[in-house]
């Protein structure tokens, strides 16, 4: 009697529109499991809708791991209790009918845990205390690559920036204006993406002393000449088709964002995209002015070169922007993972022979 009577105590006190106005989806719809030598990598997204009239508060996240018989193998969990995760989200306020993107929280694991089956418990609250809870199950499947890749540079190279939890291509938020244009974007097509650089053996890009990051960022175009790479050769990862390119771009680190409701890929200065003929594209990003050596039709082999590094569109100095992904165009386009073999670890003699991904802070050579 007194579990009844409590029952309906607390279903009297919740708001009436909790279930039907509260919702949260994982993006994309296919969750791939990018697998290392030693760890596996999920790099997803959550989406969370709030149709109430009021605003509500994500107070925790709780992940449950299950094996292929059912058994609870793993949990792990953040809440503003007993374990914080300021990397959550900025702010944890959702307000009233509007969207929240929150990037997957447990992302890193190592290579024997079963992902294929992970149930995700959000727990919200609102300024009245009232709490809510909503459950959403992702299936992670093990990422095959179709298209044989190689790096695209050869020589010394440092992988700059990748798309770990913290890189600026994993935190892509699509569900707000990017660059200030509604509407434009509905995936992350960088998911996966790395920014290569080619360095000497101190691990510096440049023969110009960099002090601090305001060198690098704000340097003068004038100086991209003493970046190694600059005008390095550009090679094809894979064999396939050339199926959109741009040219003409100064190499400037400069885009104009107005551009981009009629070119979706401006960002990008002079790029090149290869179709590889079977759902998986190549996008080369960043490329020297008229350095192009392709045109738009024509088939490219693996390793033949196909412009050189610039430092053109939205680039922050000398560098090549490379991702793999499922269109050719950005606005529906998403990221799918990259996995490389011919190079050879810094620390290693021989070479990768098994696809390998490769992410932020990788050191390889490159014949």
């Amino acid at each position: 009697m007194r579990r009844t009577i409590l029952a309906c105590l607390l279903l009297c006190l919740a708001p009436a529109d909790w279930a039907q106005s509260l919702t949260v989806r994982s993006s994309p719809r296919t969750a791939w499991i990018e697998a290392g030598p030693h760890l596996q990598l999920l790099n997803f997204d959550f989406i969370i809708d709030n149709a109430l009239e009021r605003d509500v508060v994500l107070d925790g996240v709780e992940l449950s791991i299950y094996d292929s018989r059912g058994v609870l193998v793993r949990r792990e969990f953040y809440d503003r209790d007993s374990r914080r995760n300021a990397e959550l989200v900025p702010d944890r306020t959702i307000k009233s009918r509007s969207k929240l993107m929150v990037y997957n929280p447990f992302h890193t694991f190592a290579a024997d845990v079963p992902l294929q089956d992970l149930r995700y418990r959000f727990t919200f609250i609102d300024d009245a205390k009232h709490v809510e809870v909503a459950e959403v199950a992702v299936h992670p499947e093990q990422f095959k690559p179709k298209t044989s890749l190689i790096p695209p540079l050869r020589g010394h190279l440092l992988v700059w920036d990748g798309h770990d939890y913290a890189a600026h291509h994993r935190r892509m938020d699509y569900t707000v204006p990017i660059f200030g244009i509604e509407n434009q974007y509905f995936t992350n097509f960088q998911r996966y993406g790395v920014d290569l650089v080619v360095v000497d053996a101190a691990g510096q890009m440049s023969r110009r002393p960099m002090q601090n990051t305001e060198d690098f960022y704000h340097h003068d175009p004038a100086h991209n000449a003493e970046f190694y790479d600059f005008g390095a050769d550009v090679l094809a990862v894979g064999a396939g088709t050339v199926v959109e390119m741009h040219d003409g771009e100064k190499d400037d680190m400069r885009f104009d964002p107005a551009e981009l409701r009629t070119r979706e890929t401006a960002y990008g200065g002079n790029y090149i995209i290869i179709d590889h003929g079977n759902g998986e594209f190549s996008w080369f990003g960043h490329l020297k002015q008229n350095s192009l050596r392709v045109k738009v039709g024509q088939h490219v082999k693996q390793g033949e070169v196909i412009a050189s590094l610039g430092a053109s569109g939205s680039s922050l100095f000398p560098h090549l922007h490379y991702e793999l992904r499922s269109a050719a165009g950005a606005g529906k386009a998403e990221g799918l993972p990259c996995y490389f073999t011919g190079f050879r670890r810094a620390d290693e003699k021989a070479a990768v022979r098994k696809p390998t991904p490769l992410n932020i802070g990788d050191v390889i050579d490159v014949d």
